[in-house]
């Protein structure tokens, strides 16, 4: 299977780019520090992980916009990343620009996570704000970290102990 991965490029004067792979297929969307797209999407995908059933999160381009639509079904979701000439529009209006069906909510959390992390650890915080005009979105990345680890767990891990009653879970995991 193959890892969904997604990297935050924060370009100059408050302008950023972003890249997500299902492993099948790659969508690409454009950011304008006009609009909260970074904190946007880390509240997305929080309260998808949450258990939200429809989310959107929004960037807005200059022109343009990209908008993003979450659907949860159980523990997978679908996302449609739209592209509309107008943020306003409604999505019908939107043309779908990329698609990915049935990713495991875990994988698109961790994937967003470890996207921002990135930016953190290569580029610093500093130099974030300088690029993006904004302060790096540290608080609602830790939110989503927490509900991440708080509400999925690892399917893949190994029991923390011999009990087959006891929850796996990433704390448990990782001792």
């Amino acid at each position: 299977m193959t890892r969904t991965t997604f990297i935050w490029t924060p370009g100059w004067a408050g302008s950023a780019d972003c890249t997500i792979n299902d492993g099948r297929s790659e969508g690409r969307a454009h950011a304008s520090y006009i609009s909260n797209a970074p904190e946007d999407l880390l509240n997305a995908v929080t309260r998808v992980v949450l258990g939200a059933r429809m989310v959107k999160a929004q960037f807005e381009g200059e022109p343009g916009a990209h908008r993003w639509v979450f659907h949860r079904y159980g523990d997978f979701v679908d996302i449609d990343l739209l592209l509309l000439e107008d943020g306003r529009r409604p999505d019908s209006e939107g043309q779908v620009i990329w698609e990915s069906r049935r990713q495991g909510v875990d994988a698109i959390a961790r994937a967003v996570i470890d996207g921002f992390d990135r930016v953190a650890q290569d580029l610093g915080e500093e130099a974030y704000r300088m690029r993006w005009l904004s302060p790096f979105p540290r608080t609602d990345l830790e939110d989503l970290r927490t509900a991440w680890r708080d509400t999925c767990p690892l399917a893949d891990a190994p029991p923390a102990d011999d009990s087959l009653d006891a929850p796996v879970t990433r704390e448990t995991w990782a001792t």
